[in-house]
Order: C-alpha cells, then structure tokens, then sequence
C-alpha cells in the first residue's frame, strides 16, 4: 500500500525528505475564510495510472489516493507533523514532528506541495509565451534532468502547480507517458476541501508498539507503510 506513494513521491520530487518545513502553529481546526486548492490529477508510476486528488492550503497539504490510507502534512511551530487517516475504520495515526525527524523521513515541503522538485525546474529553460490552462497562467519549461533524460514541464505559477510533467525521450510526441497531468483544479473553502477528522480515534506512531492486540493496530504491521 506504501509502496506505490513512495515510488510516486520519489518519481515526480526526486529526494523528498529535507529539512524540517518549520512554520506556525495553527491546529487543523477551521479558519473562517480560509480556502484551499483542490487539484485532481492522474499520475503515473511504477504501479500503473492512478488518481491524486491534492488539497493544499497554506499550512496543510492532504493526498488522496484510491486503497491507500489520505495523507496529511501539516506545518507546526516544530515541524512538519504527519496524519495517516483511516476514515472506514475511524482511525489516524499521527506522526509528530520528532517521530519523522528519528525515522528520517521528514518531507521537503516545497516539493510536497508543488509536486516537481524545485531545483529540477529551476534547471530548465522556458520555451515560447506563456499560454493558459484551468483558467490560470501558464508557463512550459522543457530541458533535461540531472541524469540527462529529456523533461517537459507545464507549470501554473497562480497555485503553483504542475499542469503536465513528463520524462523520457517521448514527451514531445505522440507517445508521450506523462507521470502528471491536471485533470481539474478548483479553489474551496478549506473547512470543506480537506478529509474531516471528526470520529476518527487518534493514534500516536510512538505507541504502536504498545497497542499490538488491536485489530487495526496488528493489520498496520503486516502491510508496508510509508515511515518505516
């Protein structure tokens, strides 16, 4: 279940663990006026074609993918703070800031809510004017990655998201495999846009290895997670 959002993270952000994305501390409680991104995406990997569904505001960023525990990162006076939310069987394991920092796996938080790593399409060149898409800006960049491999890159500057992103020597024609391409990007009020944690029993990662007669506690341990 991990296993596939790893590849994922690793494929379209290249090494997405670095520093400790400190920010303020603001609860995952509603903020009146607050709004929020909403990005649904196809993405490809080395498990085939899939669909994240990306909320972002300016503090959280939650992922949506189908039989996979929805995600979501949130930026706290010590860091970044991880949520794993189990909505069926009304549970959440949360990962503190500390827990990620000791299991190295704090994320880059750039990266995690843009998608491409920054420094990838800082290297490329922008070709002809900006066009748009889903009513936003857009700017293509296209050059190579560090390993040389070609990359085509559409980029909305406004949420600062990738519209396309591909790699390989097929990203200008016809057979072009794109790893990411925007199917639909709406903004909403962020009390709305992100998974409710309303019910859902909290877990702390640290006590895990305390709560092994659980039922959902043992199933966690027989499948691959993300923080291990």
């Amino acid at each position: 279940m991990a296993r596939g959002w790893l590849l994922f993270l690793a494929l379209i952000a290249g090494q997405g663990w670095a520093g400790d994305g400190r920010g303020e501390e603001l609860g995952f409680s509603a903020v009146a006026g607050k709004t929020a991104w909403v990005a649904d995406y196809r993405i490809r990997d080395a498990r085939g074609e899939r669909e994240l569904v990306m909320v972002r505001d300016d503090t959280r960023i939650e992922y949506r993918v189908a039989n996979e525990p929805v995600r979501v990162w949130r930026q706290t006076a010590d860091g970044v703070e991880l949520r794993e939310l189990y909505p069926a069987e009304r549970r959440m394991v949360v990962y503190a800031p500390g827990d990620l920092r000791t299991l190295d796996k704090v994320p880059d938080w750039a990266q995690l809510s843009g998608l491409v790593d920054p420094a990838l399409r800082a290297q490329l060149n922008t070709t002809g004017a900006a066009a748009a898409a889903f009513a936003q800006p857009l700017t293509r960049y296209r050059g190579v990655d560090s390993q040389g491999t070609p990359v085509a890159l559409d980029w909305l500057a406004g949420p600062a998201l990738p519209a396309r992103y591909c790699v390989g020597k097929h990203c200008g024609g016809q057979r072009s495999e794109d790893a990411i391409r925007l199917q639909g990007l709406t903004q909403a009020p962020a009390e709305e846009a992100f998974t409710p944690l309303d019910g859902l029993l909290e877990i702390d990662h640290a006590d895990l290895g305390d709560m092994e007669l659980d039922t959902f506690v043992h199933g966690l341990s027989h499948a691959e997670h993300p923080a291990h």
